[in-house]
């Protein structure tokens, strides 16, 4: 199709198209054409760019008829042959609307033959659709039997379908609101059907007859379609555009008008192009480029004439008649003119005419027949429904007494059941109670181990100060009677050296006072009542104070346990804001359940081993903290060493009550209630990557578990 368009467009310009064969069988295209006026070259150029592109998809469009004409020839069935006709008649609606006419009535013939209703229903919309553009009664009056027995059906698909054909029938006779009418008809159904892509295809076709009428409903339905890229990608949406954006934006309108024949023409769309030339050629008269609007309506009268497009003739020799007769060159108006009127006859002659109004009238006294019929059954139903109220009231009358008795009694059980049901009630609710009394006694039991836990790192880390505090003291009472004792011998040198040396033993009480004094003022100012207002706050000291604090409440329960500790602190995090109290209390959980872990592991391990100091040598517990700032957000990692987490319980480690360690040692809330802290107080996130032990390994390189927290920096 794209070859024959452009050779006729550019032949109209005075110039010509030739083919070339050159050596290796290769075409070669090219063109010779002069014209001065820069307007209509542009446009020339635009059509000529897709001669390539379009002779290659008409070759691609004629072998693919060629093989489904071979298949054709060769079916051996009459519903095989009745589908592949179809296939014929649709391909051939774009190309030749006489072959399109010719396989669709074969289709027809052949359904019928098969007695199969649903091919029968099929073909005929098939053969509407063809005669649509050729014999509007025909095709009307198809559509008119095919709603009868689709109705009949149920099929609500294709009568969504027929209402958008019979309203385009309407639409060539001149009819728009009967087009409207029927659009929003099919509409609805293809709305209560969910066919989002048929709602797309109305909603363009609605907007397109608003574009000549209100460009602001245009506009509307337009956008509406676009929401399907089938329906906002065809040649008819973007001619639609065109004519909407006309007068308020014509450089718009004009690359509309452009896509528009583009997609008509790589789709061998003889159709959409005459029509899509048609409303260009409008435009460019609007815009005073009446030559290129001349190029345009004959391009689009060549590609209606190949089709047997009667209403894309009708439509571009019109123009072309308007064009010329205002030029003054009548001999080429009346060419035009009689062209239209043979068409027009054709198309809609006073016989067309008549048959659409016995078409429409057939349609009227069908609907009233069915009409007719509604009433009669709906008589004959409500009859029907006399007879069977009389009878059910004389039903009911015979078993009223029974019912009644047989209703005393079941209220009677039903006032047991009910009585029952509150008692259960009752007691669900007070099962329920004690629950939550249970859940509040648990949660703080495991306030009171972690605090539990951290009592005994603060009294480990208070106790070296101390024990420094109270030897230096025994040290300086002891120097002062000794300073005493040479005071009285008169040895005032001695004396003054003992002295001395009291005085820095006395600063190294104060020193080690001032350490327990800070100790007890940062375990203060975490331990007090949460407040939950977030404070700026250095992780950093906080993940480090806490590690010691763990590390010495196991300490305090197990002398005989050690372990190491390694921390890698990105100086470059500084204070973030977190709730501190609430945050430590997450770290010594996590700290504390890594030690327990190496602990385990290495009880496990020196079980099956000579001695402990040759365990020594082969597991070294170990647990590491590290921060790491990442963009917006800082990272806390709390690793350890230990046998890892069994898969199959990884995911439930964060469940409330859920716990490995052995009864009357963990209350299971401790991981619950630190994923509460990091992701509902802090907004952040909390994950676990663990790696099992083997049986075989009891050192277990490489294996344990780090619990990683996210949080936001802001």
């Amino acid at each position: 199709m794209g070859l024959s368009l452009s050779y006729a467009i550019v032949k109209a310009h005075g110039g010509e198209i030739k083919v070339e064969t050159k050596e290796g069988g290769r075409n070669h295209i090219y063109h010779q054409f002069t014209n001065t006026h820069q307007r209509m070259k542009r446009h020339l150029f635009f059509l000529i760019g897709l001669l390539i592109p379009a002779l290659l998809q008409s070759q691609f469009k004629t072998a693919s008829i060629d093989s489904i004409s071979q298949l054709y020839s060769t079916a051996k069935t009459d519903s095989s042959k009745v589908n592949i006709a179809l296939s014929l008649s649709y391909n051939y609606a774009l190309l030749n609307i006489d072959s399109a006419i010719k396989y669709a009535n074969e289709a027809v013939e052949l359904a019928n033959s098969l007695n199969n209703k649903k091919l029968v229903l099929i073909a005929k919309y098939a053969l509407a659709q063809a005669l649509a553009e050729r014999d509007i009664p025909a095709s009307m009056k198809i559509y008119y039997e095919i709603l009868e027995l689709a109705s009949k059906l149920d099929k609500r698909p294709l009568i969504a379908s027929c209402f958008t054909q019979i309203g385009l029938l309407y639409l060539y006779t001149g009819s728009d609101e009967k087009y409207i009418y029927y659009l929003r008809k099919s509409k609805s159904i293809y709305n209560a059907l969910g066919n989002l892509s048929a709602v797309s295809s109305s909603n363009a076709e609605i907007g397109g007859i608003y574009s000549t009428i209100n460009r602001d409903s245009a506009r509307y339905y337009l956008n509406l379609a676009a929401a399907d890229s089938s329906a906002s990608n065809s040649a008819f949406y973007q001619y639609y555009w065109g004519i909407t954006e006309s007068i308020d934006n014509p450089q718009k309108a004009r690359g509309h008008f452009l896509k528009s024949l583009e997609i008509s023409e790589k789709g061998n769309d003889l159709r959409g192009y005459s029509l899509a030339s048609r409303w260009y050629c409008i435009f460019l008269q609007n815009q005073n480029q009446i030559d290129s609007a001349i190029v345009v309506a004959k391009a689009g009268l060549t590609a209606a004439d190949k089709l047997g497009f009667l209403r894309g003739i009708v439509k571009n020799s019109e123009q072309l008649h308007k064009i010329y007769n205002g030029l003054g060159q009548t001999d080429s108006a009346y060419k035009f003119l009689s062209i239209n009127f043979k068409a027009q006859d054709d198309l809609l002659g006073q016989d067309k005419i008549d048959q659409i109004q016995q078409a429409i009238i057939g349609e009227q006294q069908r609907a009233q027949k069915l009409q007719l019929e509604k009433e009669q059954l709906q008589s004959q139903i409500r009859l029907f429904g006399t007879g069977a109220v009389a009878f059910i009231l004389l039903i009911f009358m015979l078993f009223f007494y029974r019912n009644q008795r047989k209703t005393r009694k079941s209220n009677e059980l039903l006032l047991m059941q009910s009585e029952e049901i509150n008692k259960k009630n009752s007691e669900l609710q007070t099962s329920y109670e004690n629950l939550k009394s249970t859940q509040s006694q648990l949660i703080q039991s495991e306030k009171m181990a972690s605090l539990g836990e951290l009592t005994a790192g603060i009294a480990h880390e208070i106790q070296n100060p101390l024990n420094f505090v109270n030897n230096f003291s025994e040290v300086n009472e002891e120097l002062l009677g000794e300073m005493k004792d040479e005071l009285d011998k008169g040895n005032i040198n001695d004396a003054k050296a003992i002295a001395n040396d009291a005085i820095e033993n006395q600063q190294k009480i104060i020193h080690h006072g001032k350490r327990a004094d800070a100790i007890v003022k940062g375990m203060l100012q975490h331990s007090r009542s949460s407040s939950s207002l977030k404070e700026p706050t250095d992780i950093n000291a906080l993940c480090d104070e806490y590690l010691r604090l763990s590390y010495h409440g196991l300490r305090a329960k197990d002398k005989s346990f050690n372990a190491t500790m390694k921390t890698d602190f990105d100086n470059s995090i500084g204070n973030i804001n977190i709730i501190p109290q609430d945050f430590g209390r997450v770290i010594l959980n996590l700290l504390t359940n890594a030690f327990y872990a190496v602990q385990q592991k290495q009880k496990e391990a020196a079980g099956g081993l000579p001695t402990f100091e040759r365990l020594a040598t082969l597991y070294e517990p170990t647990v590491t903290i590290t921060t790491k700032k990442e963009g917006d957000k800082v990272l806390i990692s709390v690793s350890d060493n230990g046998n890892g987490i069994p898969q199959n319980i990884v995911d439930k480690i964060f469940q409330p009550f859920f716990t490995t360690k052995p009864t009357g040692q963990g209350t299971g809330l401790g991981l619950s209630l630190s994923y509460d802290i990091v992701t509902k107080g802090h907004g952040g996130e909390l994950k676990v990557e663990t790696k099992e032990a083997r049986p075989d390994d009891p050192v277990g390189r490489g294996e344990g578990t780090v619990f990683i927290i996210q949080l936001p920096t802001t």
